[in-house]
Order: C-alpha cells, then sequence, then structure tokens
C-alpha cells in the first residue's frame, strides 16, 4: 500500500501531537522539524487527561515529561495504543507508565566508547545513518544517551549501547528500540532526553527524526508481538521484557 493511499487516524494527513513540558528542548521549534506534509499540534502535558485522541497518529513525548502524572493516566495512554495510536518515547523510565516500559540502567563511562551508539537492527529506523558521526552533539559523546531500557518480548532493538565495565564483564543494552502491540500501535523508546536534536535539522540528509517517523507510521516493522497464551495475554506480552 502506497504511503498516499493510506489512511490516518488524523485524516489525509498523519498528525503528530507534541507533549510539551516546562523543560521541553526546543519547546517552541518542534513544529519546524516534523515533515512539512504532517499535522502538527502541541499541547502542554497535563492537558492529556482530558484531550481526544482519537485523531492522532503519533504522541511524541518530551524527555522531560512528569512520569508520576503519566502513570495516573495510564488506562488512557494504554487504550490510545490499543487502537492503534503511536507513541516516540524519550527520556530515562524511572516510574514506567506503560507496561512496556522498564527502569531505566546506565552504562559504564569507562572507557568512552561506552556511549558509542551501534547498529543493532536498525532497519528504516536508523538504516540511513552514519553511526560514527550522527549521535556526537557537537562532538561529544554521551550526550545521546548515557543507558537503556529492557527490550519488550517481540520487540526490534534498533541501536545498543555500553561495552564493557572494570571488573572486564560487559554492559550493555538496547539504548533505542520499539514494540508493536498486538492488534495496536507501536512504541518508540529513545532513552535519551531529546532524539529531536540529533540529525534532525529539516536541511540534514539523511534526516533522522524523519525517517524515525515514516518507518513507525509506514512501515511494517516490527511485525506484532506474540499474545502468551492466557487469560491475560496481552498484559503477559507487555510486561514480558528481555533482560
Amino acid at each position: 500500500m502506497g504511503e498516499n493511499s493510506m489512511k490516518f487516524r488524523g485524516g489525509r494527513r498523519p498528525h503528530l501531537l507534541y507533549v510539551r513540558s516546562t523543560r521541553s528542548y526546543n519547546i517552541d521549534r518542534m513544529g519546524g522539524l516534523i515533515p512539512q506534509d504532517w499535522r502538527y499540534s502541541a499541547l502542554d502535558i497535563y492537558e492529556l487527561e482530558t484531550r481526544d485522541l482519537a485523531e492522532v497518529d503519533v504522541l511524541f513525548v518530551s524527555g522531560m515529561h512528569d512520569q508520576i502524572f503519566m502513570k495516573s493516566i495510564e488506562p488512557k495512554l494504554v487504550a490510545y495504543l490499543a487502537s492503534g495510536g503511536h507513541f516516540l518515547i524519550n527520556g530515562h523510565i524511572i516510574l514506567p507508565w506503560l507496561p512496556c516500559l522498564s527502569e531505566f540502567k546506565t552504562v559504564s563511562p569507562r572507557p568512552f566508547t561506552n556511549w558509542m551508539i551501534r547498529p543493532a537492527k536498525p532497519g528504516g529506523y536508523f538504516g540511513r545513518m552514519d553511526f560514527e558521526n550522527f549521535h556526537r552533539h557537537e562532538g561529544i559523546l554521551g550526550q545521546y544517551s548515557r543507558g537503556y531500557t529492557a527490550l519488550p518480548r517481540g520487540g526490534q532493538c534498533l541501536c545498543m549501547i555500553g561495552g564493557p565495565t572494570a571488573d572486564g564483564t560487559i554492559h550493555e543494552g538496547p539504548v533505542d528500540w520499539v514494540w508493536r502491540m498486538p492488534g495496536g500501535g507501536k512504541v518508540f523508546m529513545h532513552n535519551g532526553d531529546h532524539i529531536e536534536q540529533f540529525s534532525s535539522d529539516p536541511r540534514h540528509q539523511p534526516n533522522l527524526l524523519h525517517d524515525i517517523l515514516k518507518a513507525l507510521v509506514f512501515s511494517d516493522e516490527p511485525p506484532e508481538a506474540k499474545v502468551d497464551a492466557g487469560d491475560d495475554g496481552i498484559t503477559s506480552v507487555l510486561l514480558g521484557a528481555t533482560p
């Protein structure tokens, strides 16, 4: 199915809703970073409690979001995902507010190469990126992310972070991953503050944010996660994170 023939929740164009917080990066610039043939709107995070999400294709969550508040409206957010809506989430998860999320884990900063991002199964999300350069902000490692969260069962690990520790063991994990709810939408998780500050200026080609949004809405990556047998299969697969 071609992009032009697809039906979107937001009408004839995909609709991205940006969830702002008081410390959001480039809070007034976000609208200029998304594809210009998309529909864009923004709202304060606390307005999510009453906002109708039926016409939202992608809910973009800032890295500085209030996780306690998001947890308080978890049933609404799970219902949005189950209905086919997608999440693009930034940040260090301390209080998981979706069943597929888990707590953030840091990796050792020594050697410094542990903070270098490398591809796992980048697919359409990161497949055009030059990994030697895209994750450096002003030439500095560690600003992209300094850790990871567990990959939900059935998810696709896009990028890895980490490496050897002082005792010789390897501590690494998925810094970016995407997971599809059975019968529902996808969750893209970036375990850092602001993925949109990396290789995502409208003048950048390839453009990371555009590639992520296109893969999130238009691609079949990843396939739906398999639901475990049982009375509460969807919950069990949501909680079935891999270590």
